[in-house]
């Protein structure tokens, strides 16, 4: 019980990655093969909506791109002015999202029927950022692999026990990020739409460790996977 007292925030990181993983994978598998953690593909199928005249895609893409920056913006603000239970605000609302893209009938467009989702991924990753002053996203993996590879090299090239640290802590990232979309997927396969709502389990598995400990002991963990 030690070990997981003294690495809470750790535990935290690769459980909130583990729910990044599952809701890509649900919007991916159930939502018309739509991505709804990152902005890149939303943006560039947004231009080439416009291009292609298909002006009712567009403009929901583009309400998208709008409503990710202002859950962005929401969560900034909640943590500015409640940063004692951001944590806590932060779980309540994923579980909303969650709740509320899972009962969405598989009938309505799927991008109105991903809002839930992008609002659960932009408050998340604005929310869980730096663990161990690491910016390592909870939501994707590109950063995470680029840091996971170059940290390996380093720690190979000097020994360094802080770069093994970091190495770990991005692998650990990545592992528990596919296993949530590895988890996601059979949770599409044998529920369909209401698959998302696997993601309770990590989410109240998060609370279990956000709620014994404050805000300031999170951050002060110490990460070492």
């Amino acid at each position: 019980m030690n070990w997981i007292h003294n690495h809470k925030r750790a535990l935290l990181h690769i459980n909130l990655a583990f729910i990044g993983g599952l809701t890509g994978v649900y919007a991916i598998l159930v939502r018309g093969g739509n991505f709804g953690a990152a902005q890149t593909m939303n943006l560039i199928e947004m231009i080439l909506n416009f291009a292609e005249m298909n002006l009712t895609d567009a403009f929901l893409r583009l309400a998208i791109f709008i409503l990710y920056g202002l859950a962005i913006i929401a969560a900034f603000l909640i943590g500015e002015r409640f940063s004692s239970v951001k944590s806590y605000i932060a779980l309540v609302i994923e579980t909303v999202c969650v709740w509320i893209a899972g009962i969405i009938p598989s009938s309505v467009h799927p991008l109105i029927a991903l809002f839930p989702v992008f609002i659960l991924n932009a408050y998340q990753w604005q929310t869980f950022t730096t663990p161990e002053c690491y910016n390592s996203s909870t939501i994707f993996s590109t950063n995470n692999y680029k840091q996971t590879v170059l940290a390996w090299m380093r720690y190979h090239m000097t020994h360094d026990q802080s770069q093994k640290k970091r190495a770990w802590l991005f692998t650990g990232t990545l592992i528990f990020f596919h296993l949530g979309v590895l988890a996601g997927y059979f949770a599409v396969k044998h529920a369909g739409i209401h698959g998302i709502w696997f993601t309770f389990v990590p989410l109240i598995t998060a609370t279990c460790l956000v709620l014994p400990i404050g805000e300031a002991e999170i951050l002060e963990a110490d990460v070492g996977i």
